[in-house]
């Protein structure tokens, strides 16, 4: 997959910057969509891959900064748009008699309506791509019918709403020939994952790009899955 443009919000660190840095040695050229001011890492990859990287400031929980980035890249391709961008506060553990409803609504606007908006701004240019795949990374937390968890209000419904959002998304865009997937990436040594997760971020990104490349044309088949391909339930 080598050539094509791939934008990617949250690319400050974690799996975002693990995506963006396989995607630029995969001879991607990529649009790093970051909240905050670019860190040493991801300059030494614009060091290396000056001509395929363009780093950009995104809150996608701005309407307006979206929009100023869909000014910046105008009509350009994009041939794979990934909402990677998410938070989960420490708030979120929580039992319900401490919910804290600012943090409540500030995780929903990130992590739901977040990926929303990016779509909605973005959606001309991935119809104009050769690839036409939307990924909105979202987690097992989101599972309905697998939910084993007497907290985490916040962070859990809106995983369920972006999977909801996904499975409208898919139906809407279809006639476009565009594949959407929710990927729950696994459990990542990232700060939000901390340093006792399961697997490193790059082997998550590794395995999220293989998985697009499977799927690509594949808009009929599965949408909601974890990083190996296992179909998860809703």
């Amino acid at each position: 997959m080598n050539n094509i443009n791939v934008l990617i919000t949250g690319a400050d660190k974690g799996l975002g910057l693990a995506l963006t840095e396989k995607f630029l040695v995969d001879g991607c050229n990529v649009f790093a969509c970051l909240y905050q001011e670019p860190s040493k890492t991801i300059m030494n990859l614009k060091e290396t891959y000056a001509k395929q990287l363009n780093i950009t400031r995104m809150d996608v929980a701005s309407d307006q900064s979206v929009e100023i980035v869909k000014q910046e890249l105008k009509d350009e391709t994009i041939d794979i748009l990934i909402n990677n961008a998410g938070v989960h506060f420490e708030n979120s553990y929580l039992p319900l008699e401490q919910v804290d409803f600012n943090v409540a609504l500030q995780t929903l606007n990130i992590n739901s309506l977040g990926p929303l908006r990016v779509i909605k701004a973005f959606l001309p240019n991935v119809e104009k791509g050769s690839t036409k795949v939307i990924v909105n990374i979202s987690s097992e937390a989101g599972s309905i019918s697998d939910n084993f968890r007497d907290r985490e209000f916040d962070y859990c419904m809106s995983k369920t709403a972006i999977n909801m959002a996904s499975v409208i998304l898919q139906k809407y865009v279809k006639p476009k020939g565009i594949k959407v997937l929710a990927i729950h990436p696994g459990w990542m040594k990232t700060d939000m994952g901390g340093q006792n997760a399961d697997i490193d971020a790059a082997i998550a990104a590794e395995s999220i790009i293989g998985l697009i490349d499977k799927y690509k044309k594949d808009i009929d088949g599965p949408l909601y899955m974890d990083y190996k391909g296992n179909k998860l339930n809703w």
